[in-house]
């Protein structure tokens, strides 16, 4: 009996030493071959995936949008290498378009217009705030590949005034790590602490990210957007705003930081304010499409009044600071209707052309 345990216990320790080094071995071979991110990259490069759209909820866009990555993270439509004109295109799901498919996102629409010679990179992710611009202006603009842009546009606002209303102390003294996390969907390994710098335990995330998502995310917009608008129906909603002067002060320094590096850089910053629906007494139909709270989990909702008079705050401090340093910004105005929405500030088909058409005609302007 002895025996037979010694050697199983032999067998087992053999199997454990034979499996450790094939583990080490493959970490070896993927760091050498660069199969996982090591960087900084807004998006996992060359993933694509794909969301599933009701025309019925999401008003304006037809058919399901395909979100696809190329080898830097960016949401274009077009080999960046193949251009000589490069422009990099920054902010949160306003810029994204995620409910868009690929070719009908103003960025893809804006590369159009301008010509063959124009490469756009949509590096625009969910929920980026002028903190994560920040960010974002920092790393991004150091790839290589896009040692050439002279062009950085940023759409920025409404994630500033409604992460300061979630909770203004999370949004003027922000962590790092949670603000990197956020900003990016890949940082350098090293940066990570220890398992998590290791490429299998990043890619066994990814592989678990990937289930996760074609069980309960492909038709994550249109189950969220049916719950939420209910939920806000159900509400008595609040027109007074808290005072949001920290909140505007912090967004100016974060305005004026990037415009700083910029300069730096040598890099033309273009501003747009943050088009919404949002005004005072908006007609009922448009009313039922809203969905933003304001609050901590949707535990209460603000109302569109109380959004137009906030939003406004935000656009004319940018306006006023691009203006005293010089910077173009662009005020982007667009019909408070589902011309241009499918709800709060979320572009549809045609508002996503109407931006676009505003954004070329700006630059050429600038020219």
């Amino acid at each position: 009996m002895k025996l037979f345990s010694k050697v199983v216990m032999k067998k087992l320790v053999f199997s454990g030493l034979f499996t450790l080094f094939l583990l080490i071995l493959t970490e070896i071979i993927l760091s050498f071959f660069h199969i996982y991110p090591d960087g900084y990259f807004t998006a996992t490069p060359n993933s694509s995936f794909t969301w599933e759209i009701s025309p019925n909820q999401i008003i304006g866009i037809q058919g399901d949008s395909e979100v696809k990555f190329d080898r830097i993270g960016s949401r274009s439509t077009s080999n960046f290498a193949d251009k000589k004109k490069k422009i990099v295109a920054f902010g949160g799901s306003t810029t994204a378009c995620f409910a868009l498919t690929q070719n009908r996102t103003w960025t893809a629409l804006l590369e159009e217009k301008l010509g063959d010679s124009y490469w756009v990179g949509n590096f625009g992710r969910p929920g980026n705030s002028s903190n994560h611009n920040v960010l974002q202006f920092k790393h991004i603009l150091e790839k290589p590949e896009l040692s050439d842009v002279n062009t950085v546009l940023i759409m920025q606002g409404a994630n500033d005034f409604i992460s300061y209303l979630v909770s203004p102390e999370r949004y003027v003294t922000p962590k790092n790590k949670d603000i990197e996390r956020v900003t990016f969907q890949h940082v350098p390994l090293v940066s990570r602490p220890f398992p998590k710098n290791i490429i299998l335990y990043q890619l066994a995330l990814k592989l678990k990210s990937k289930i996760t998502f074609q069980l309960k995310y492909k038709d994550h917009l249109t189950k969220t957007a049916t719950s939420i608008k209910s939920s806000r129906l159900e509400s008595k909603l609040i027109d007074h705003l808290p005072n949001l002067d920290k909140g505007l002060n912090h967004f100016e320094k974060n305005i004026i930081d990037i415009i700083k590096m910029a300069k730096n850089k040598k890099i033309t910053v273009v501003f747009t304010t943050q088009a919404t629906m949002w005004k005072p007494s908006l007609e009922p139909q448009y009313e039922k499409l809203i969905m933003t709270s304001g609050f901590q989990n949707n535990e209460a909702f603000y109302s569109t009044i109380a959004f137009s008079r906030g939003m406004d705050l935000f656009n004319e401090r940018l306006l006023k600071i691009c203006k005293a340093n010089n910077i173009p910004c662009l005020d982007l105005t667009l019909p408070k209707t589902t011309e241009s929405f499918y709800d709060d500030f979320h572009f549809n088909e045609s508002g996503a052309r109407l931006v676009s058409n505003e954004i070329f005609t700006f630059l050429k302007q600038k020219k």
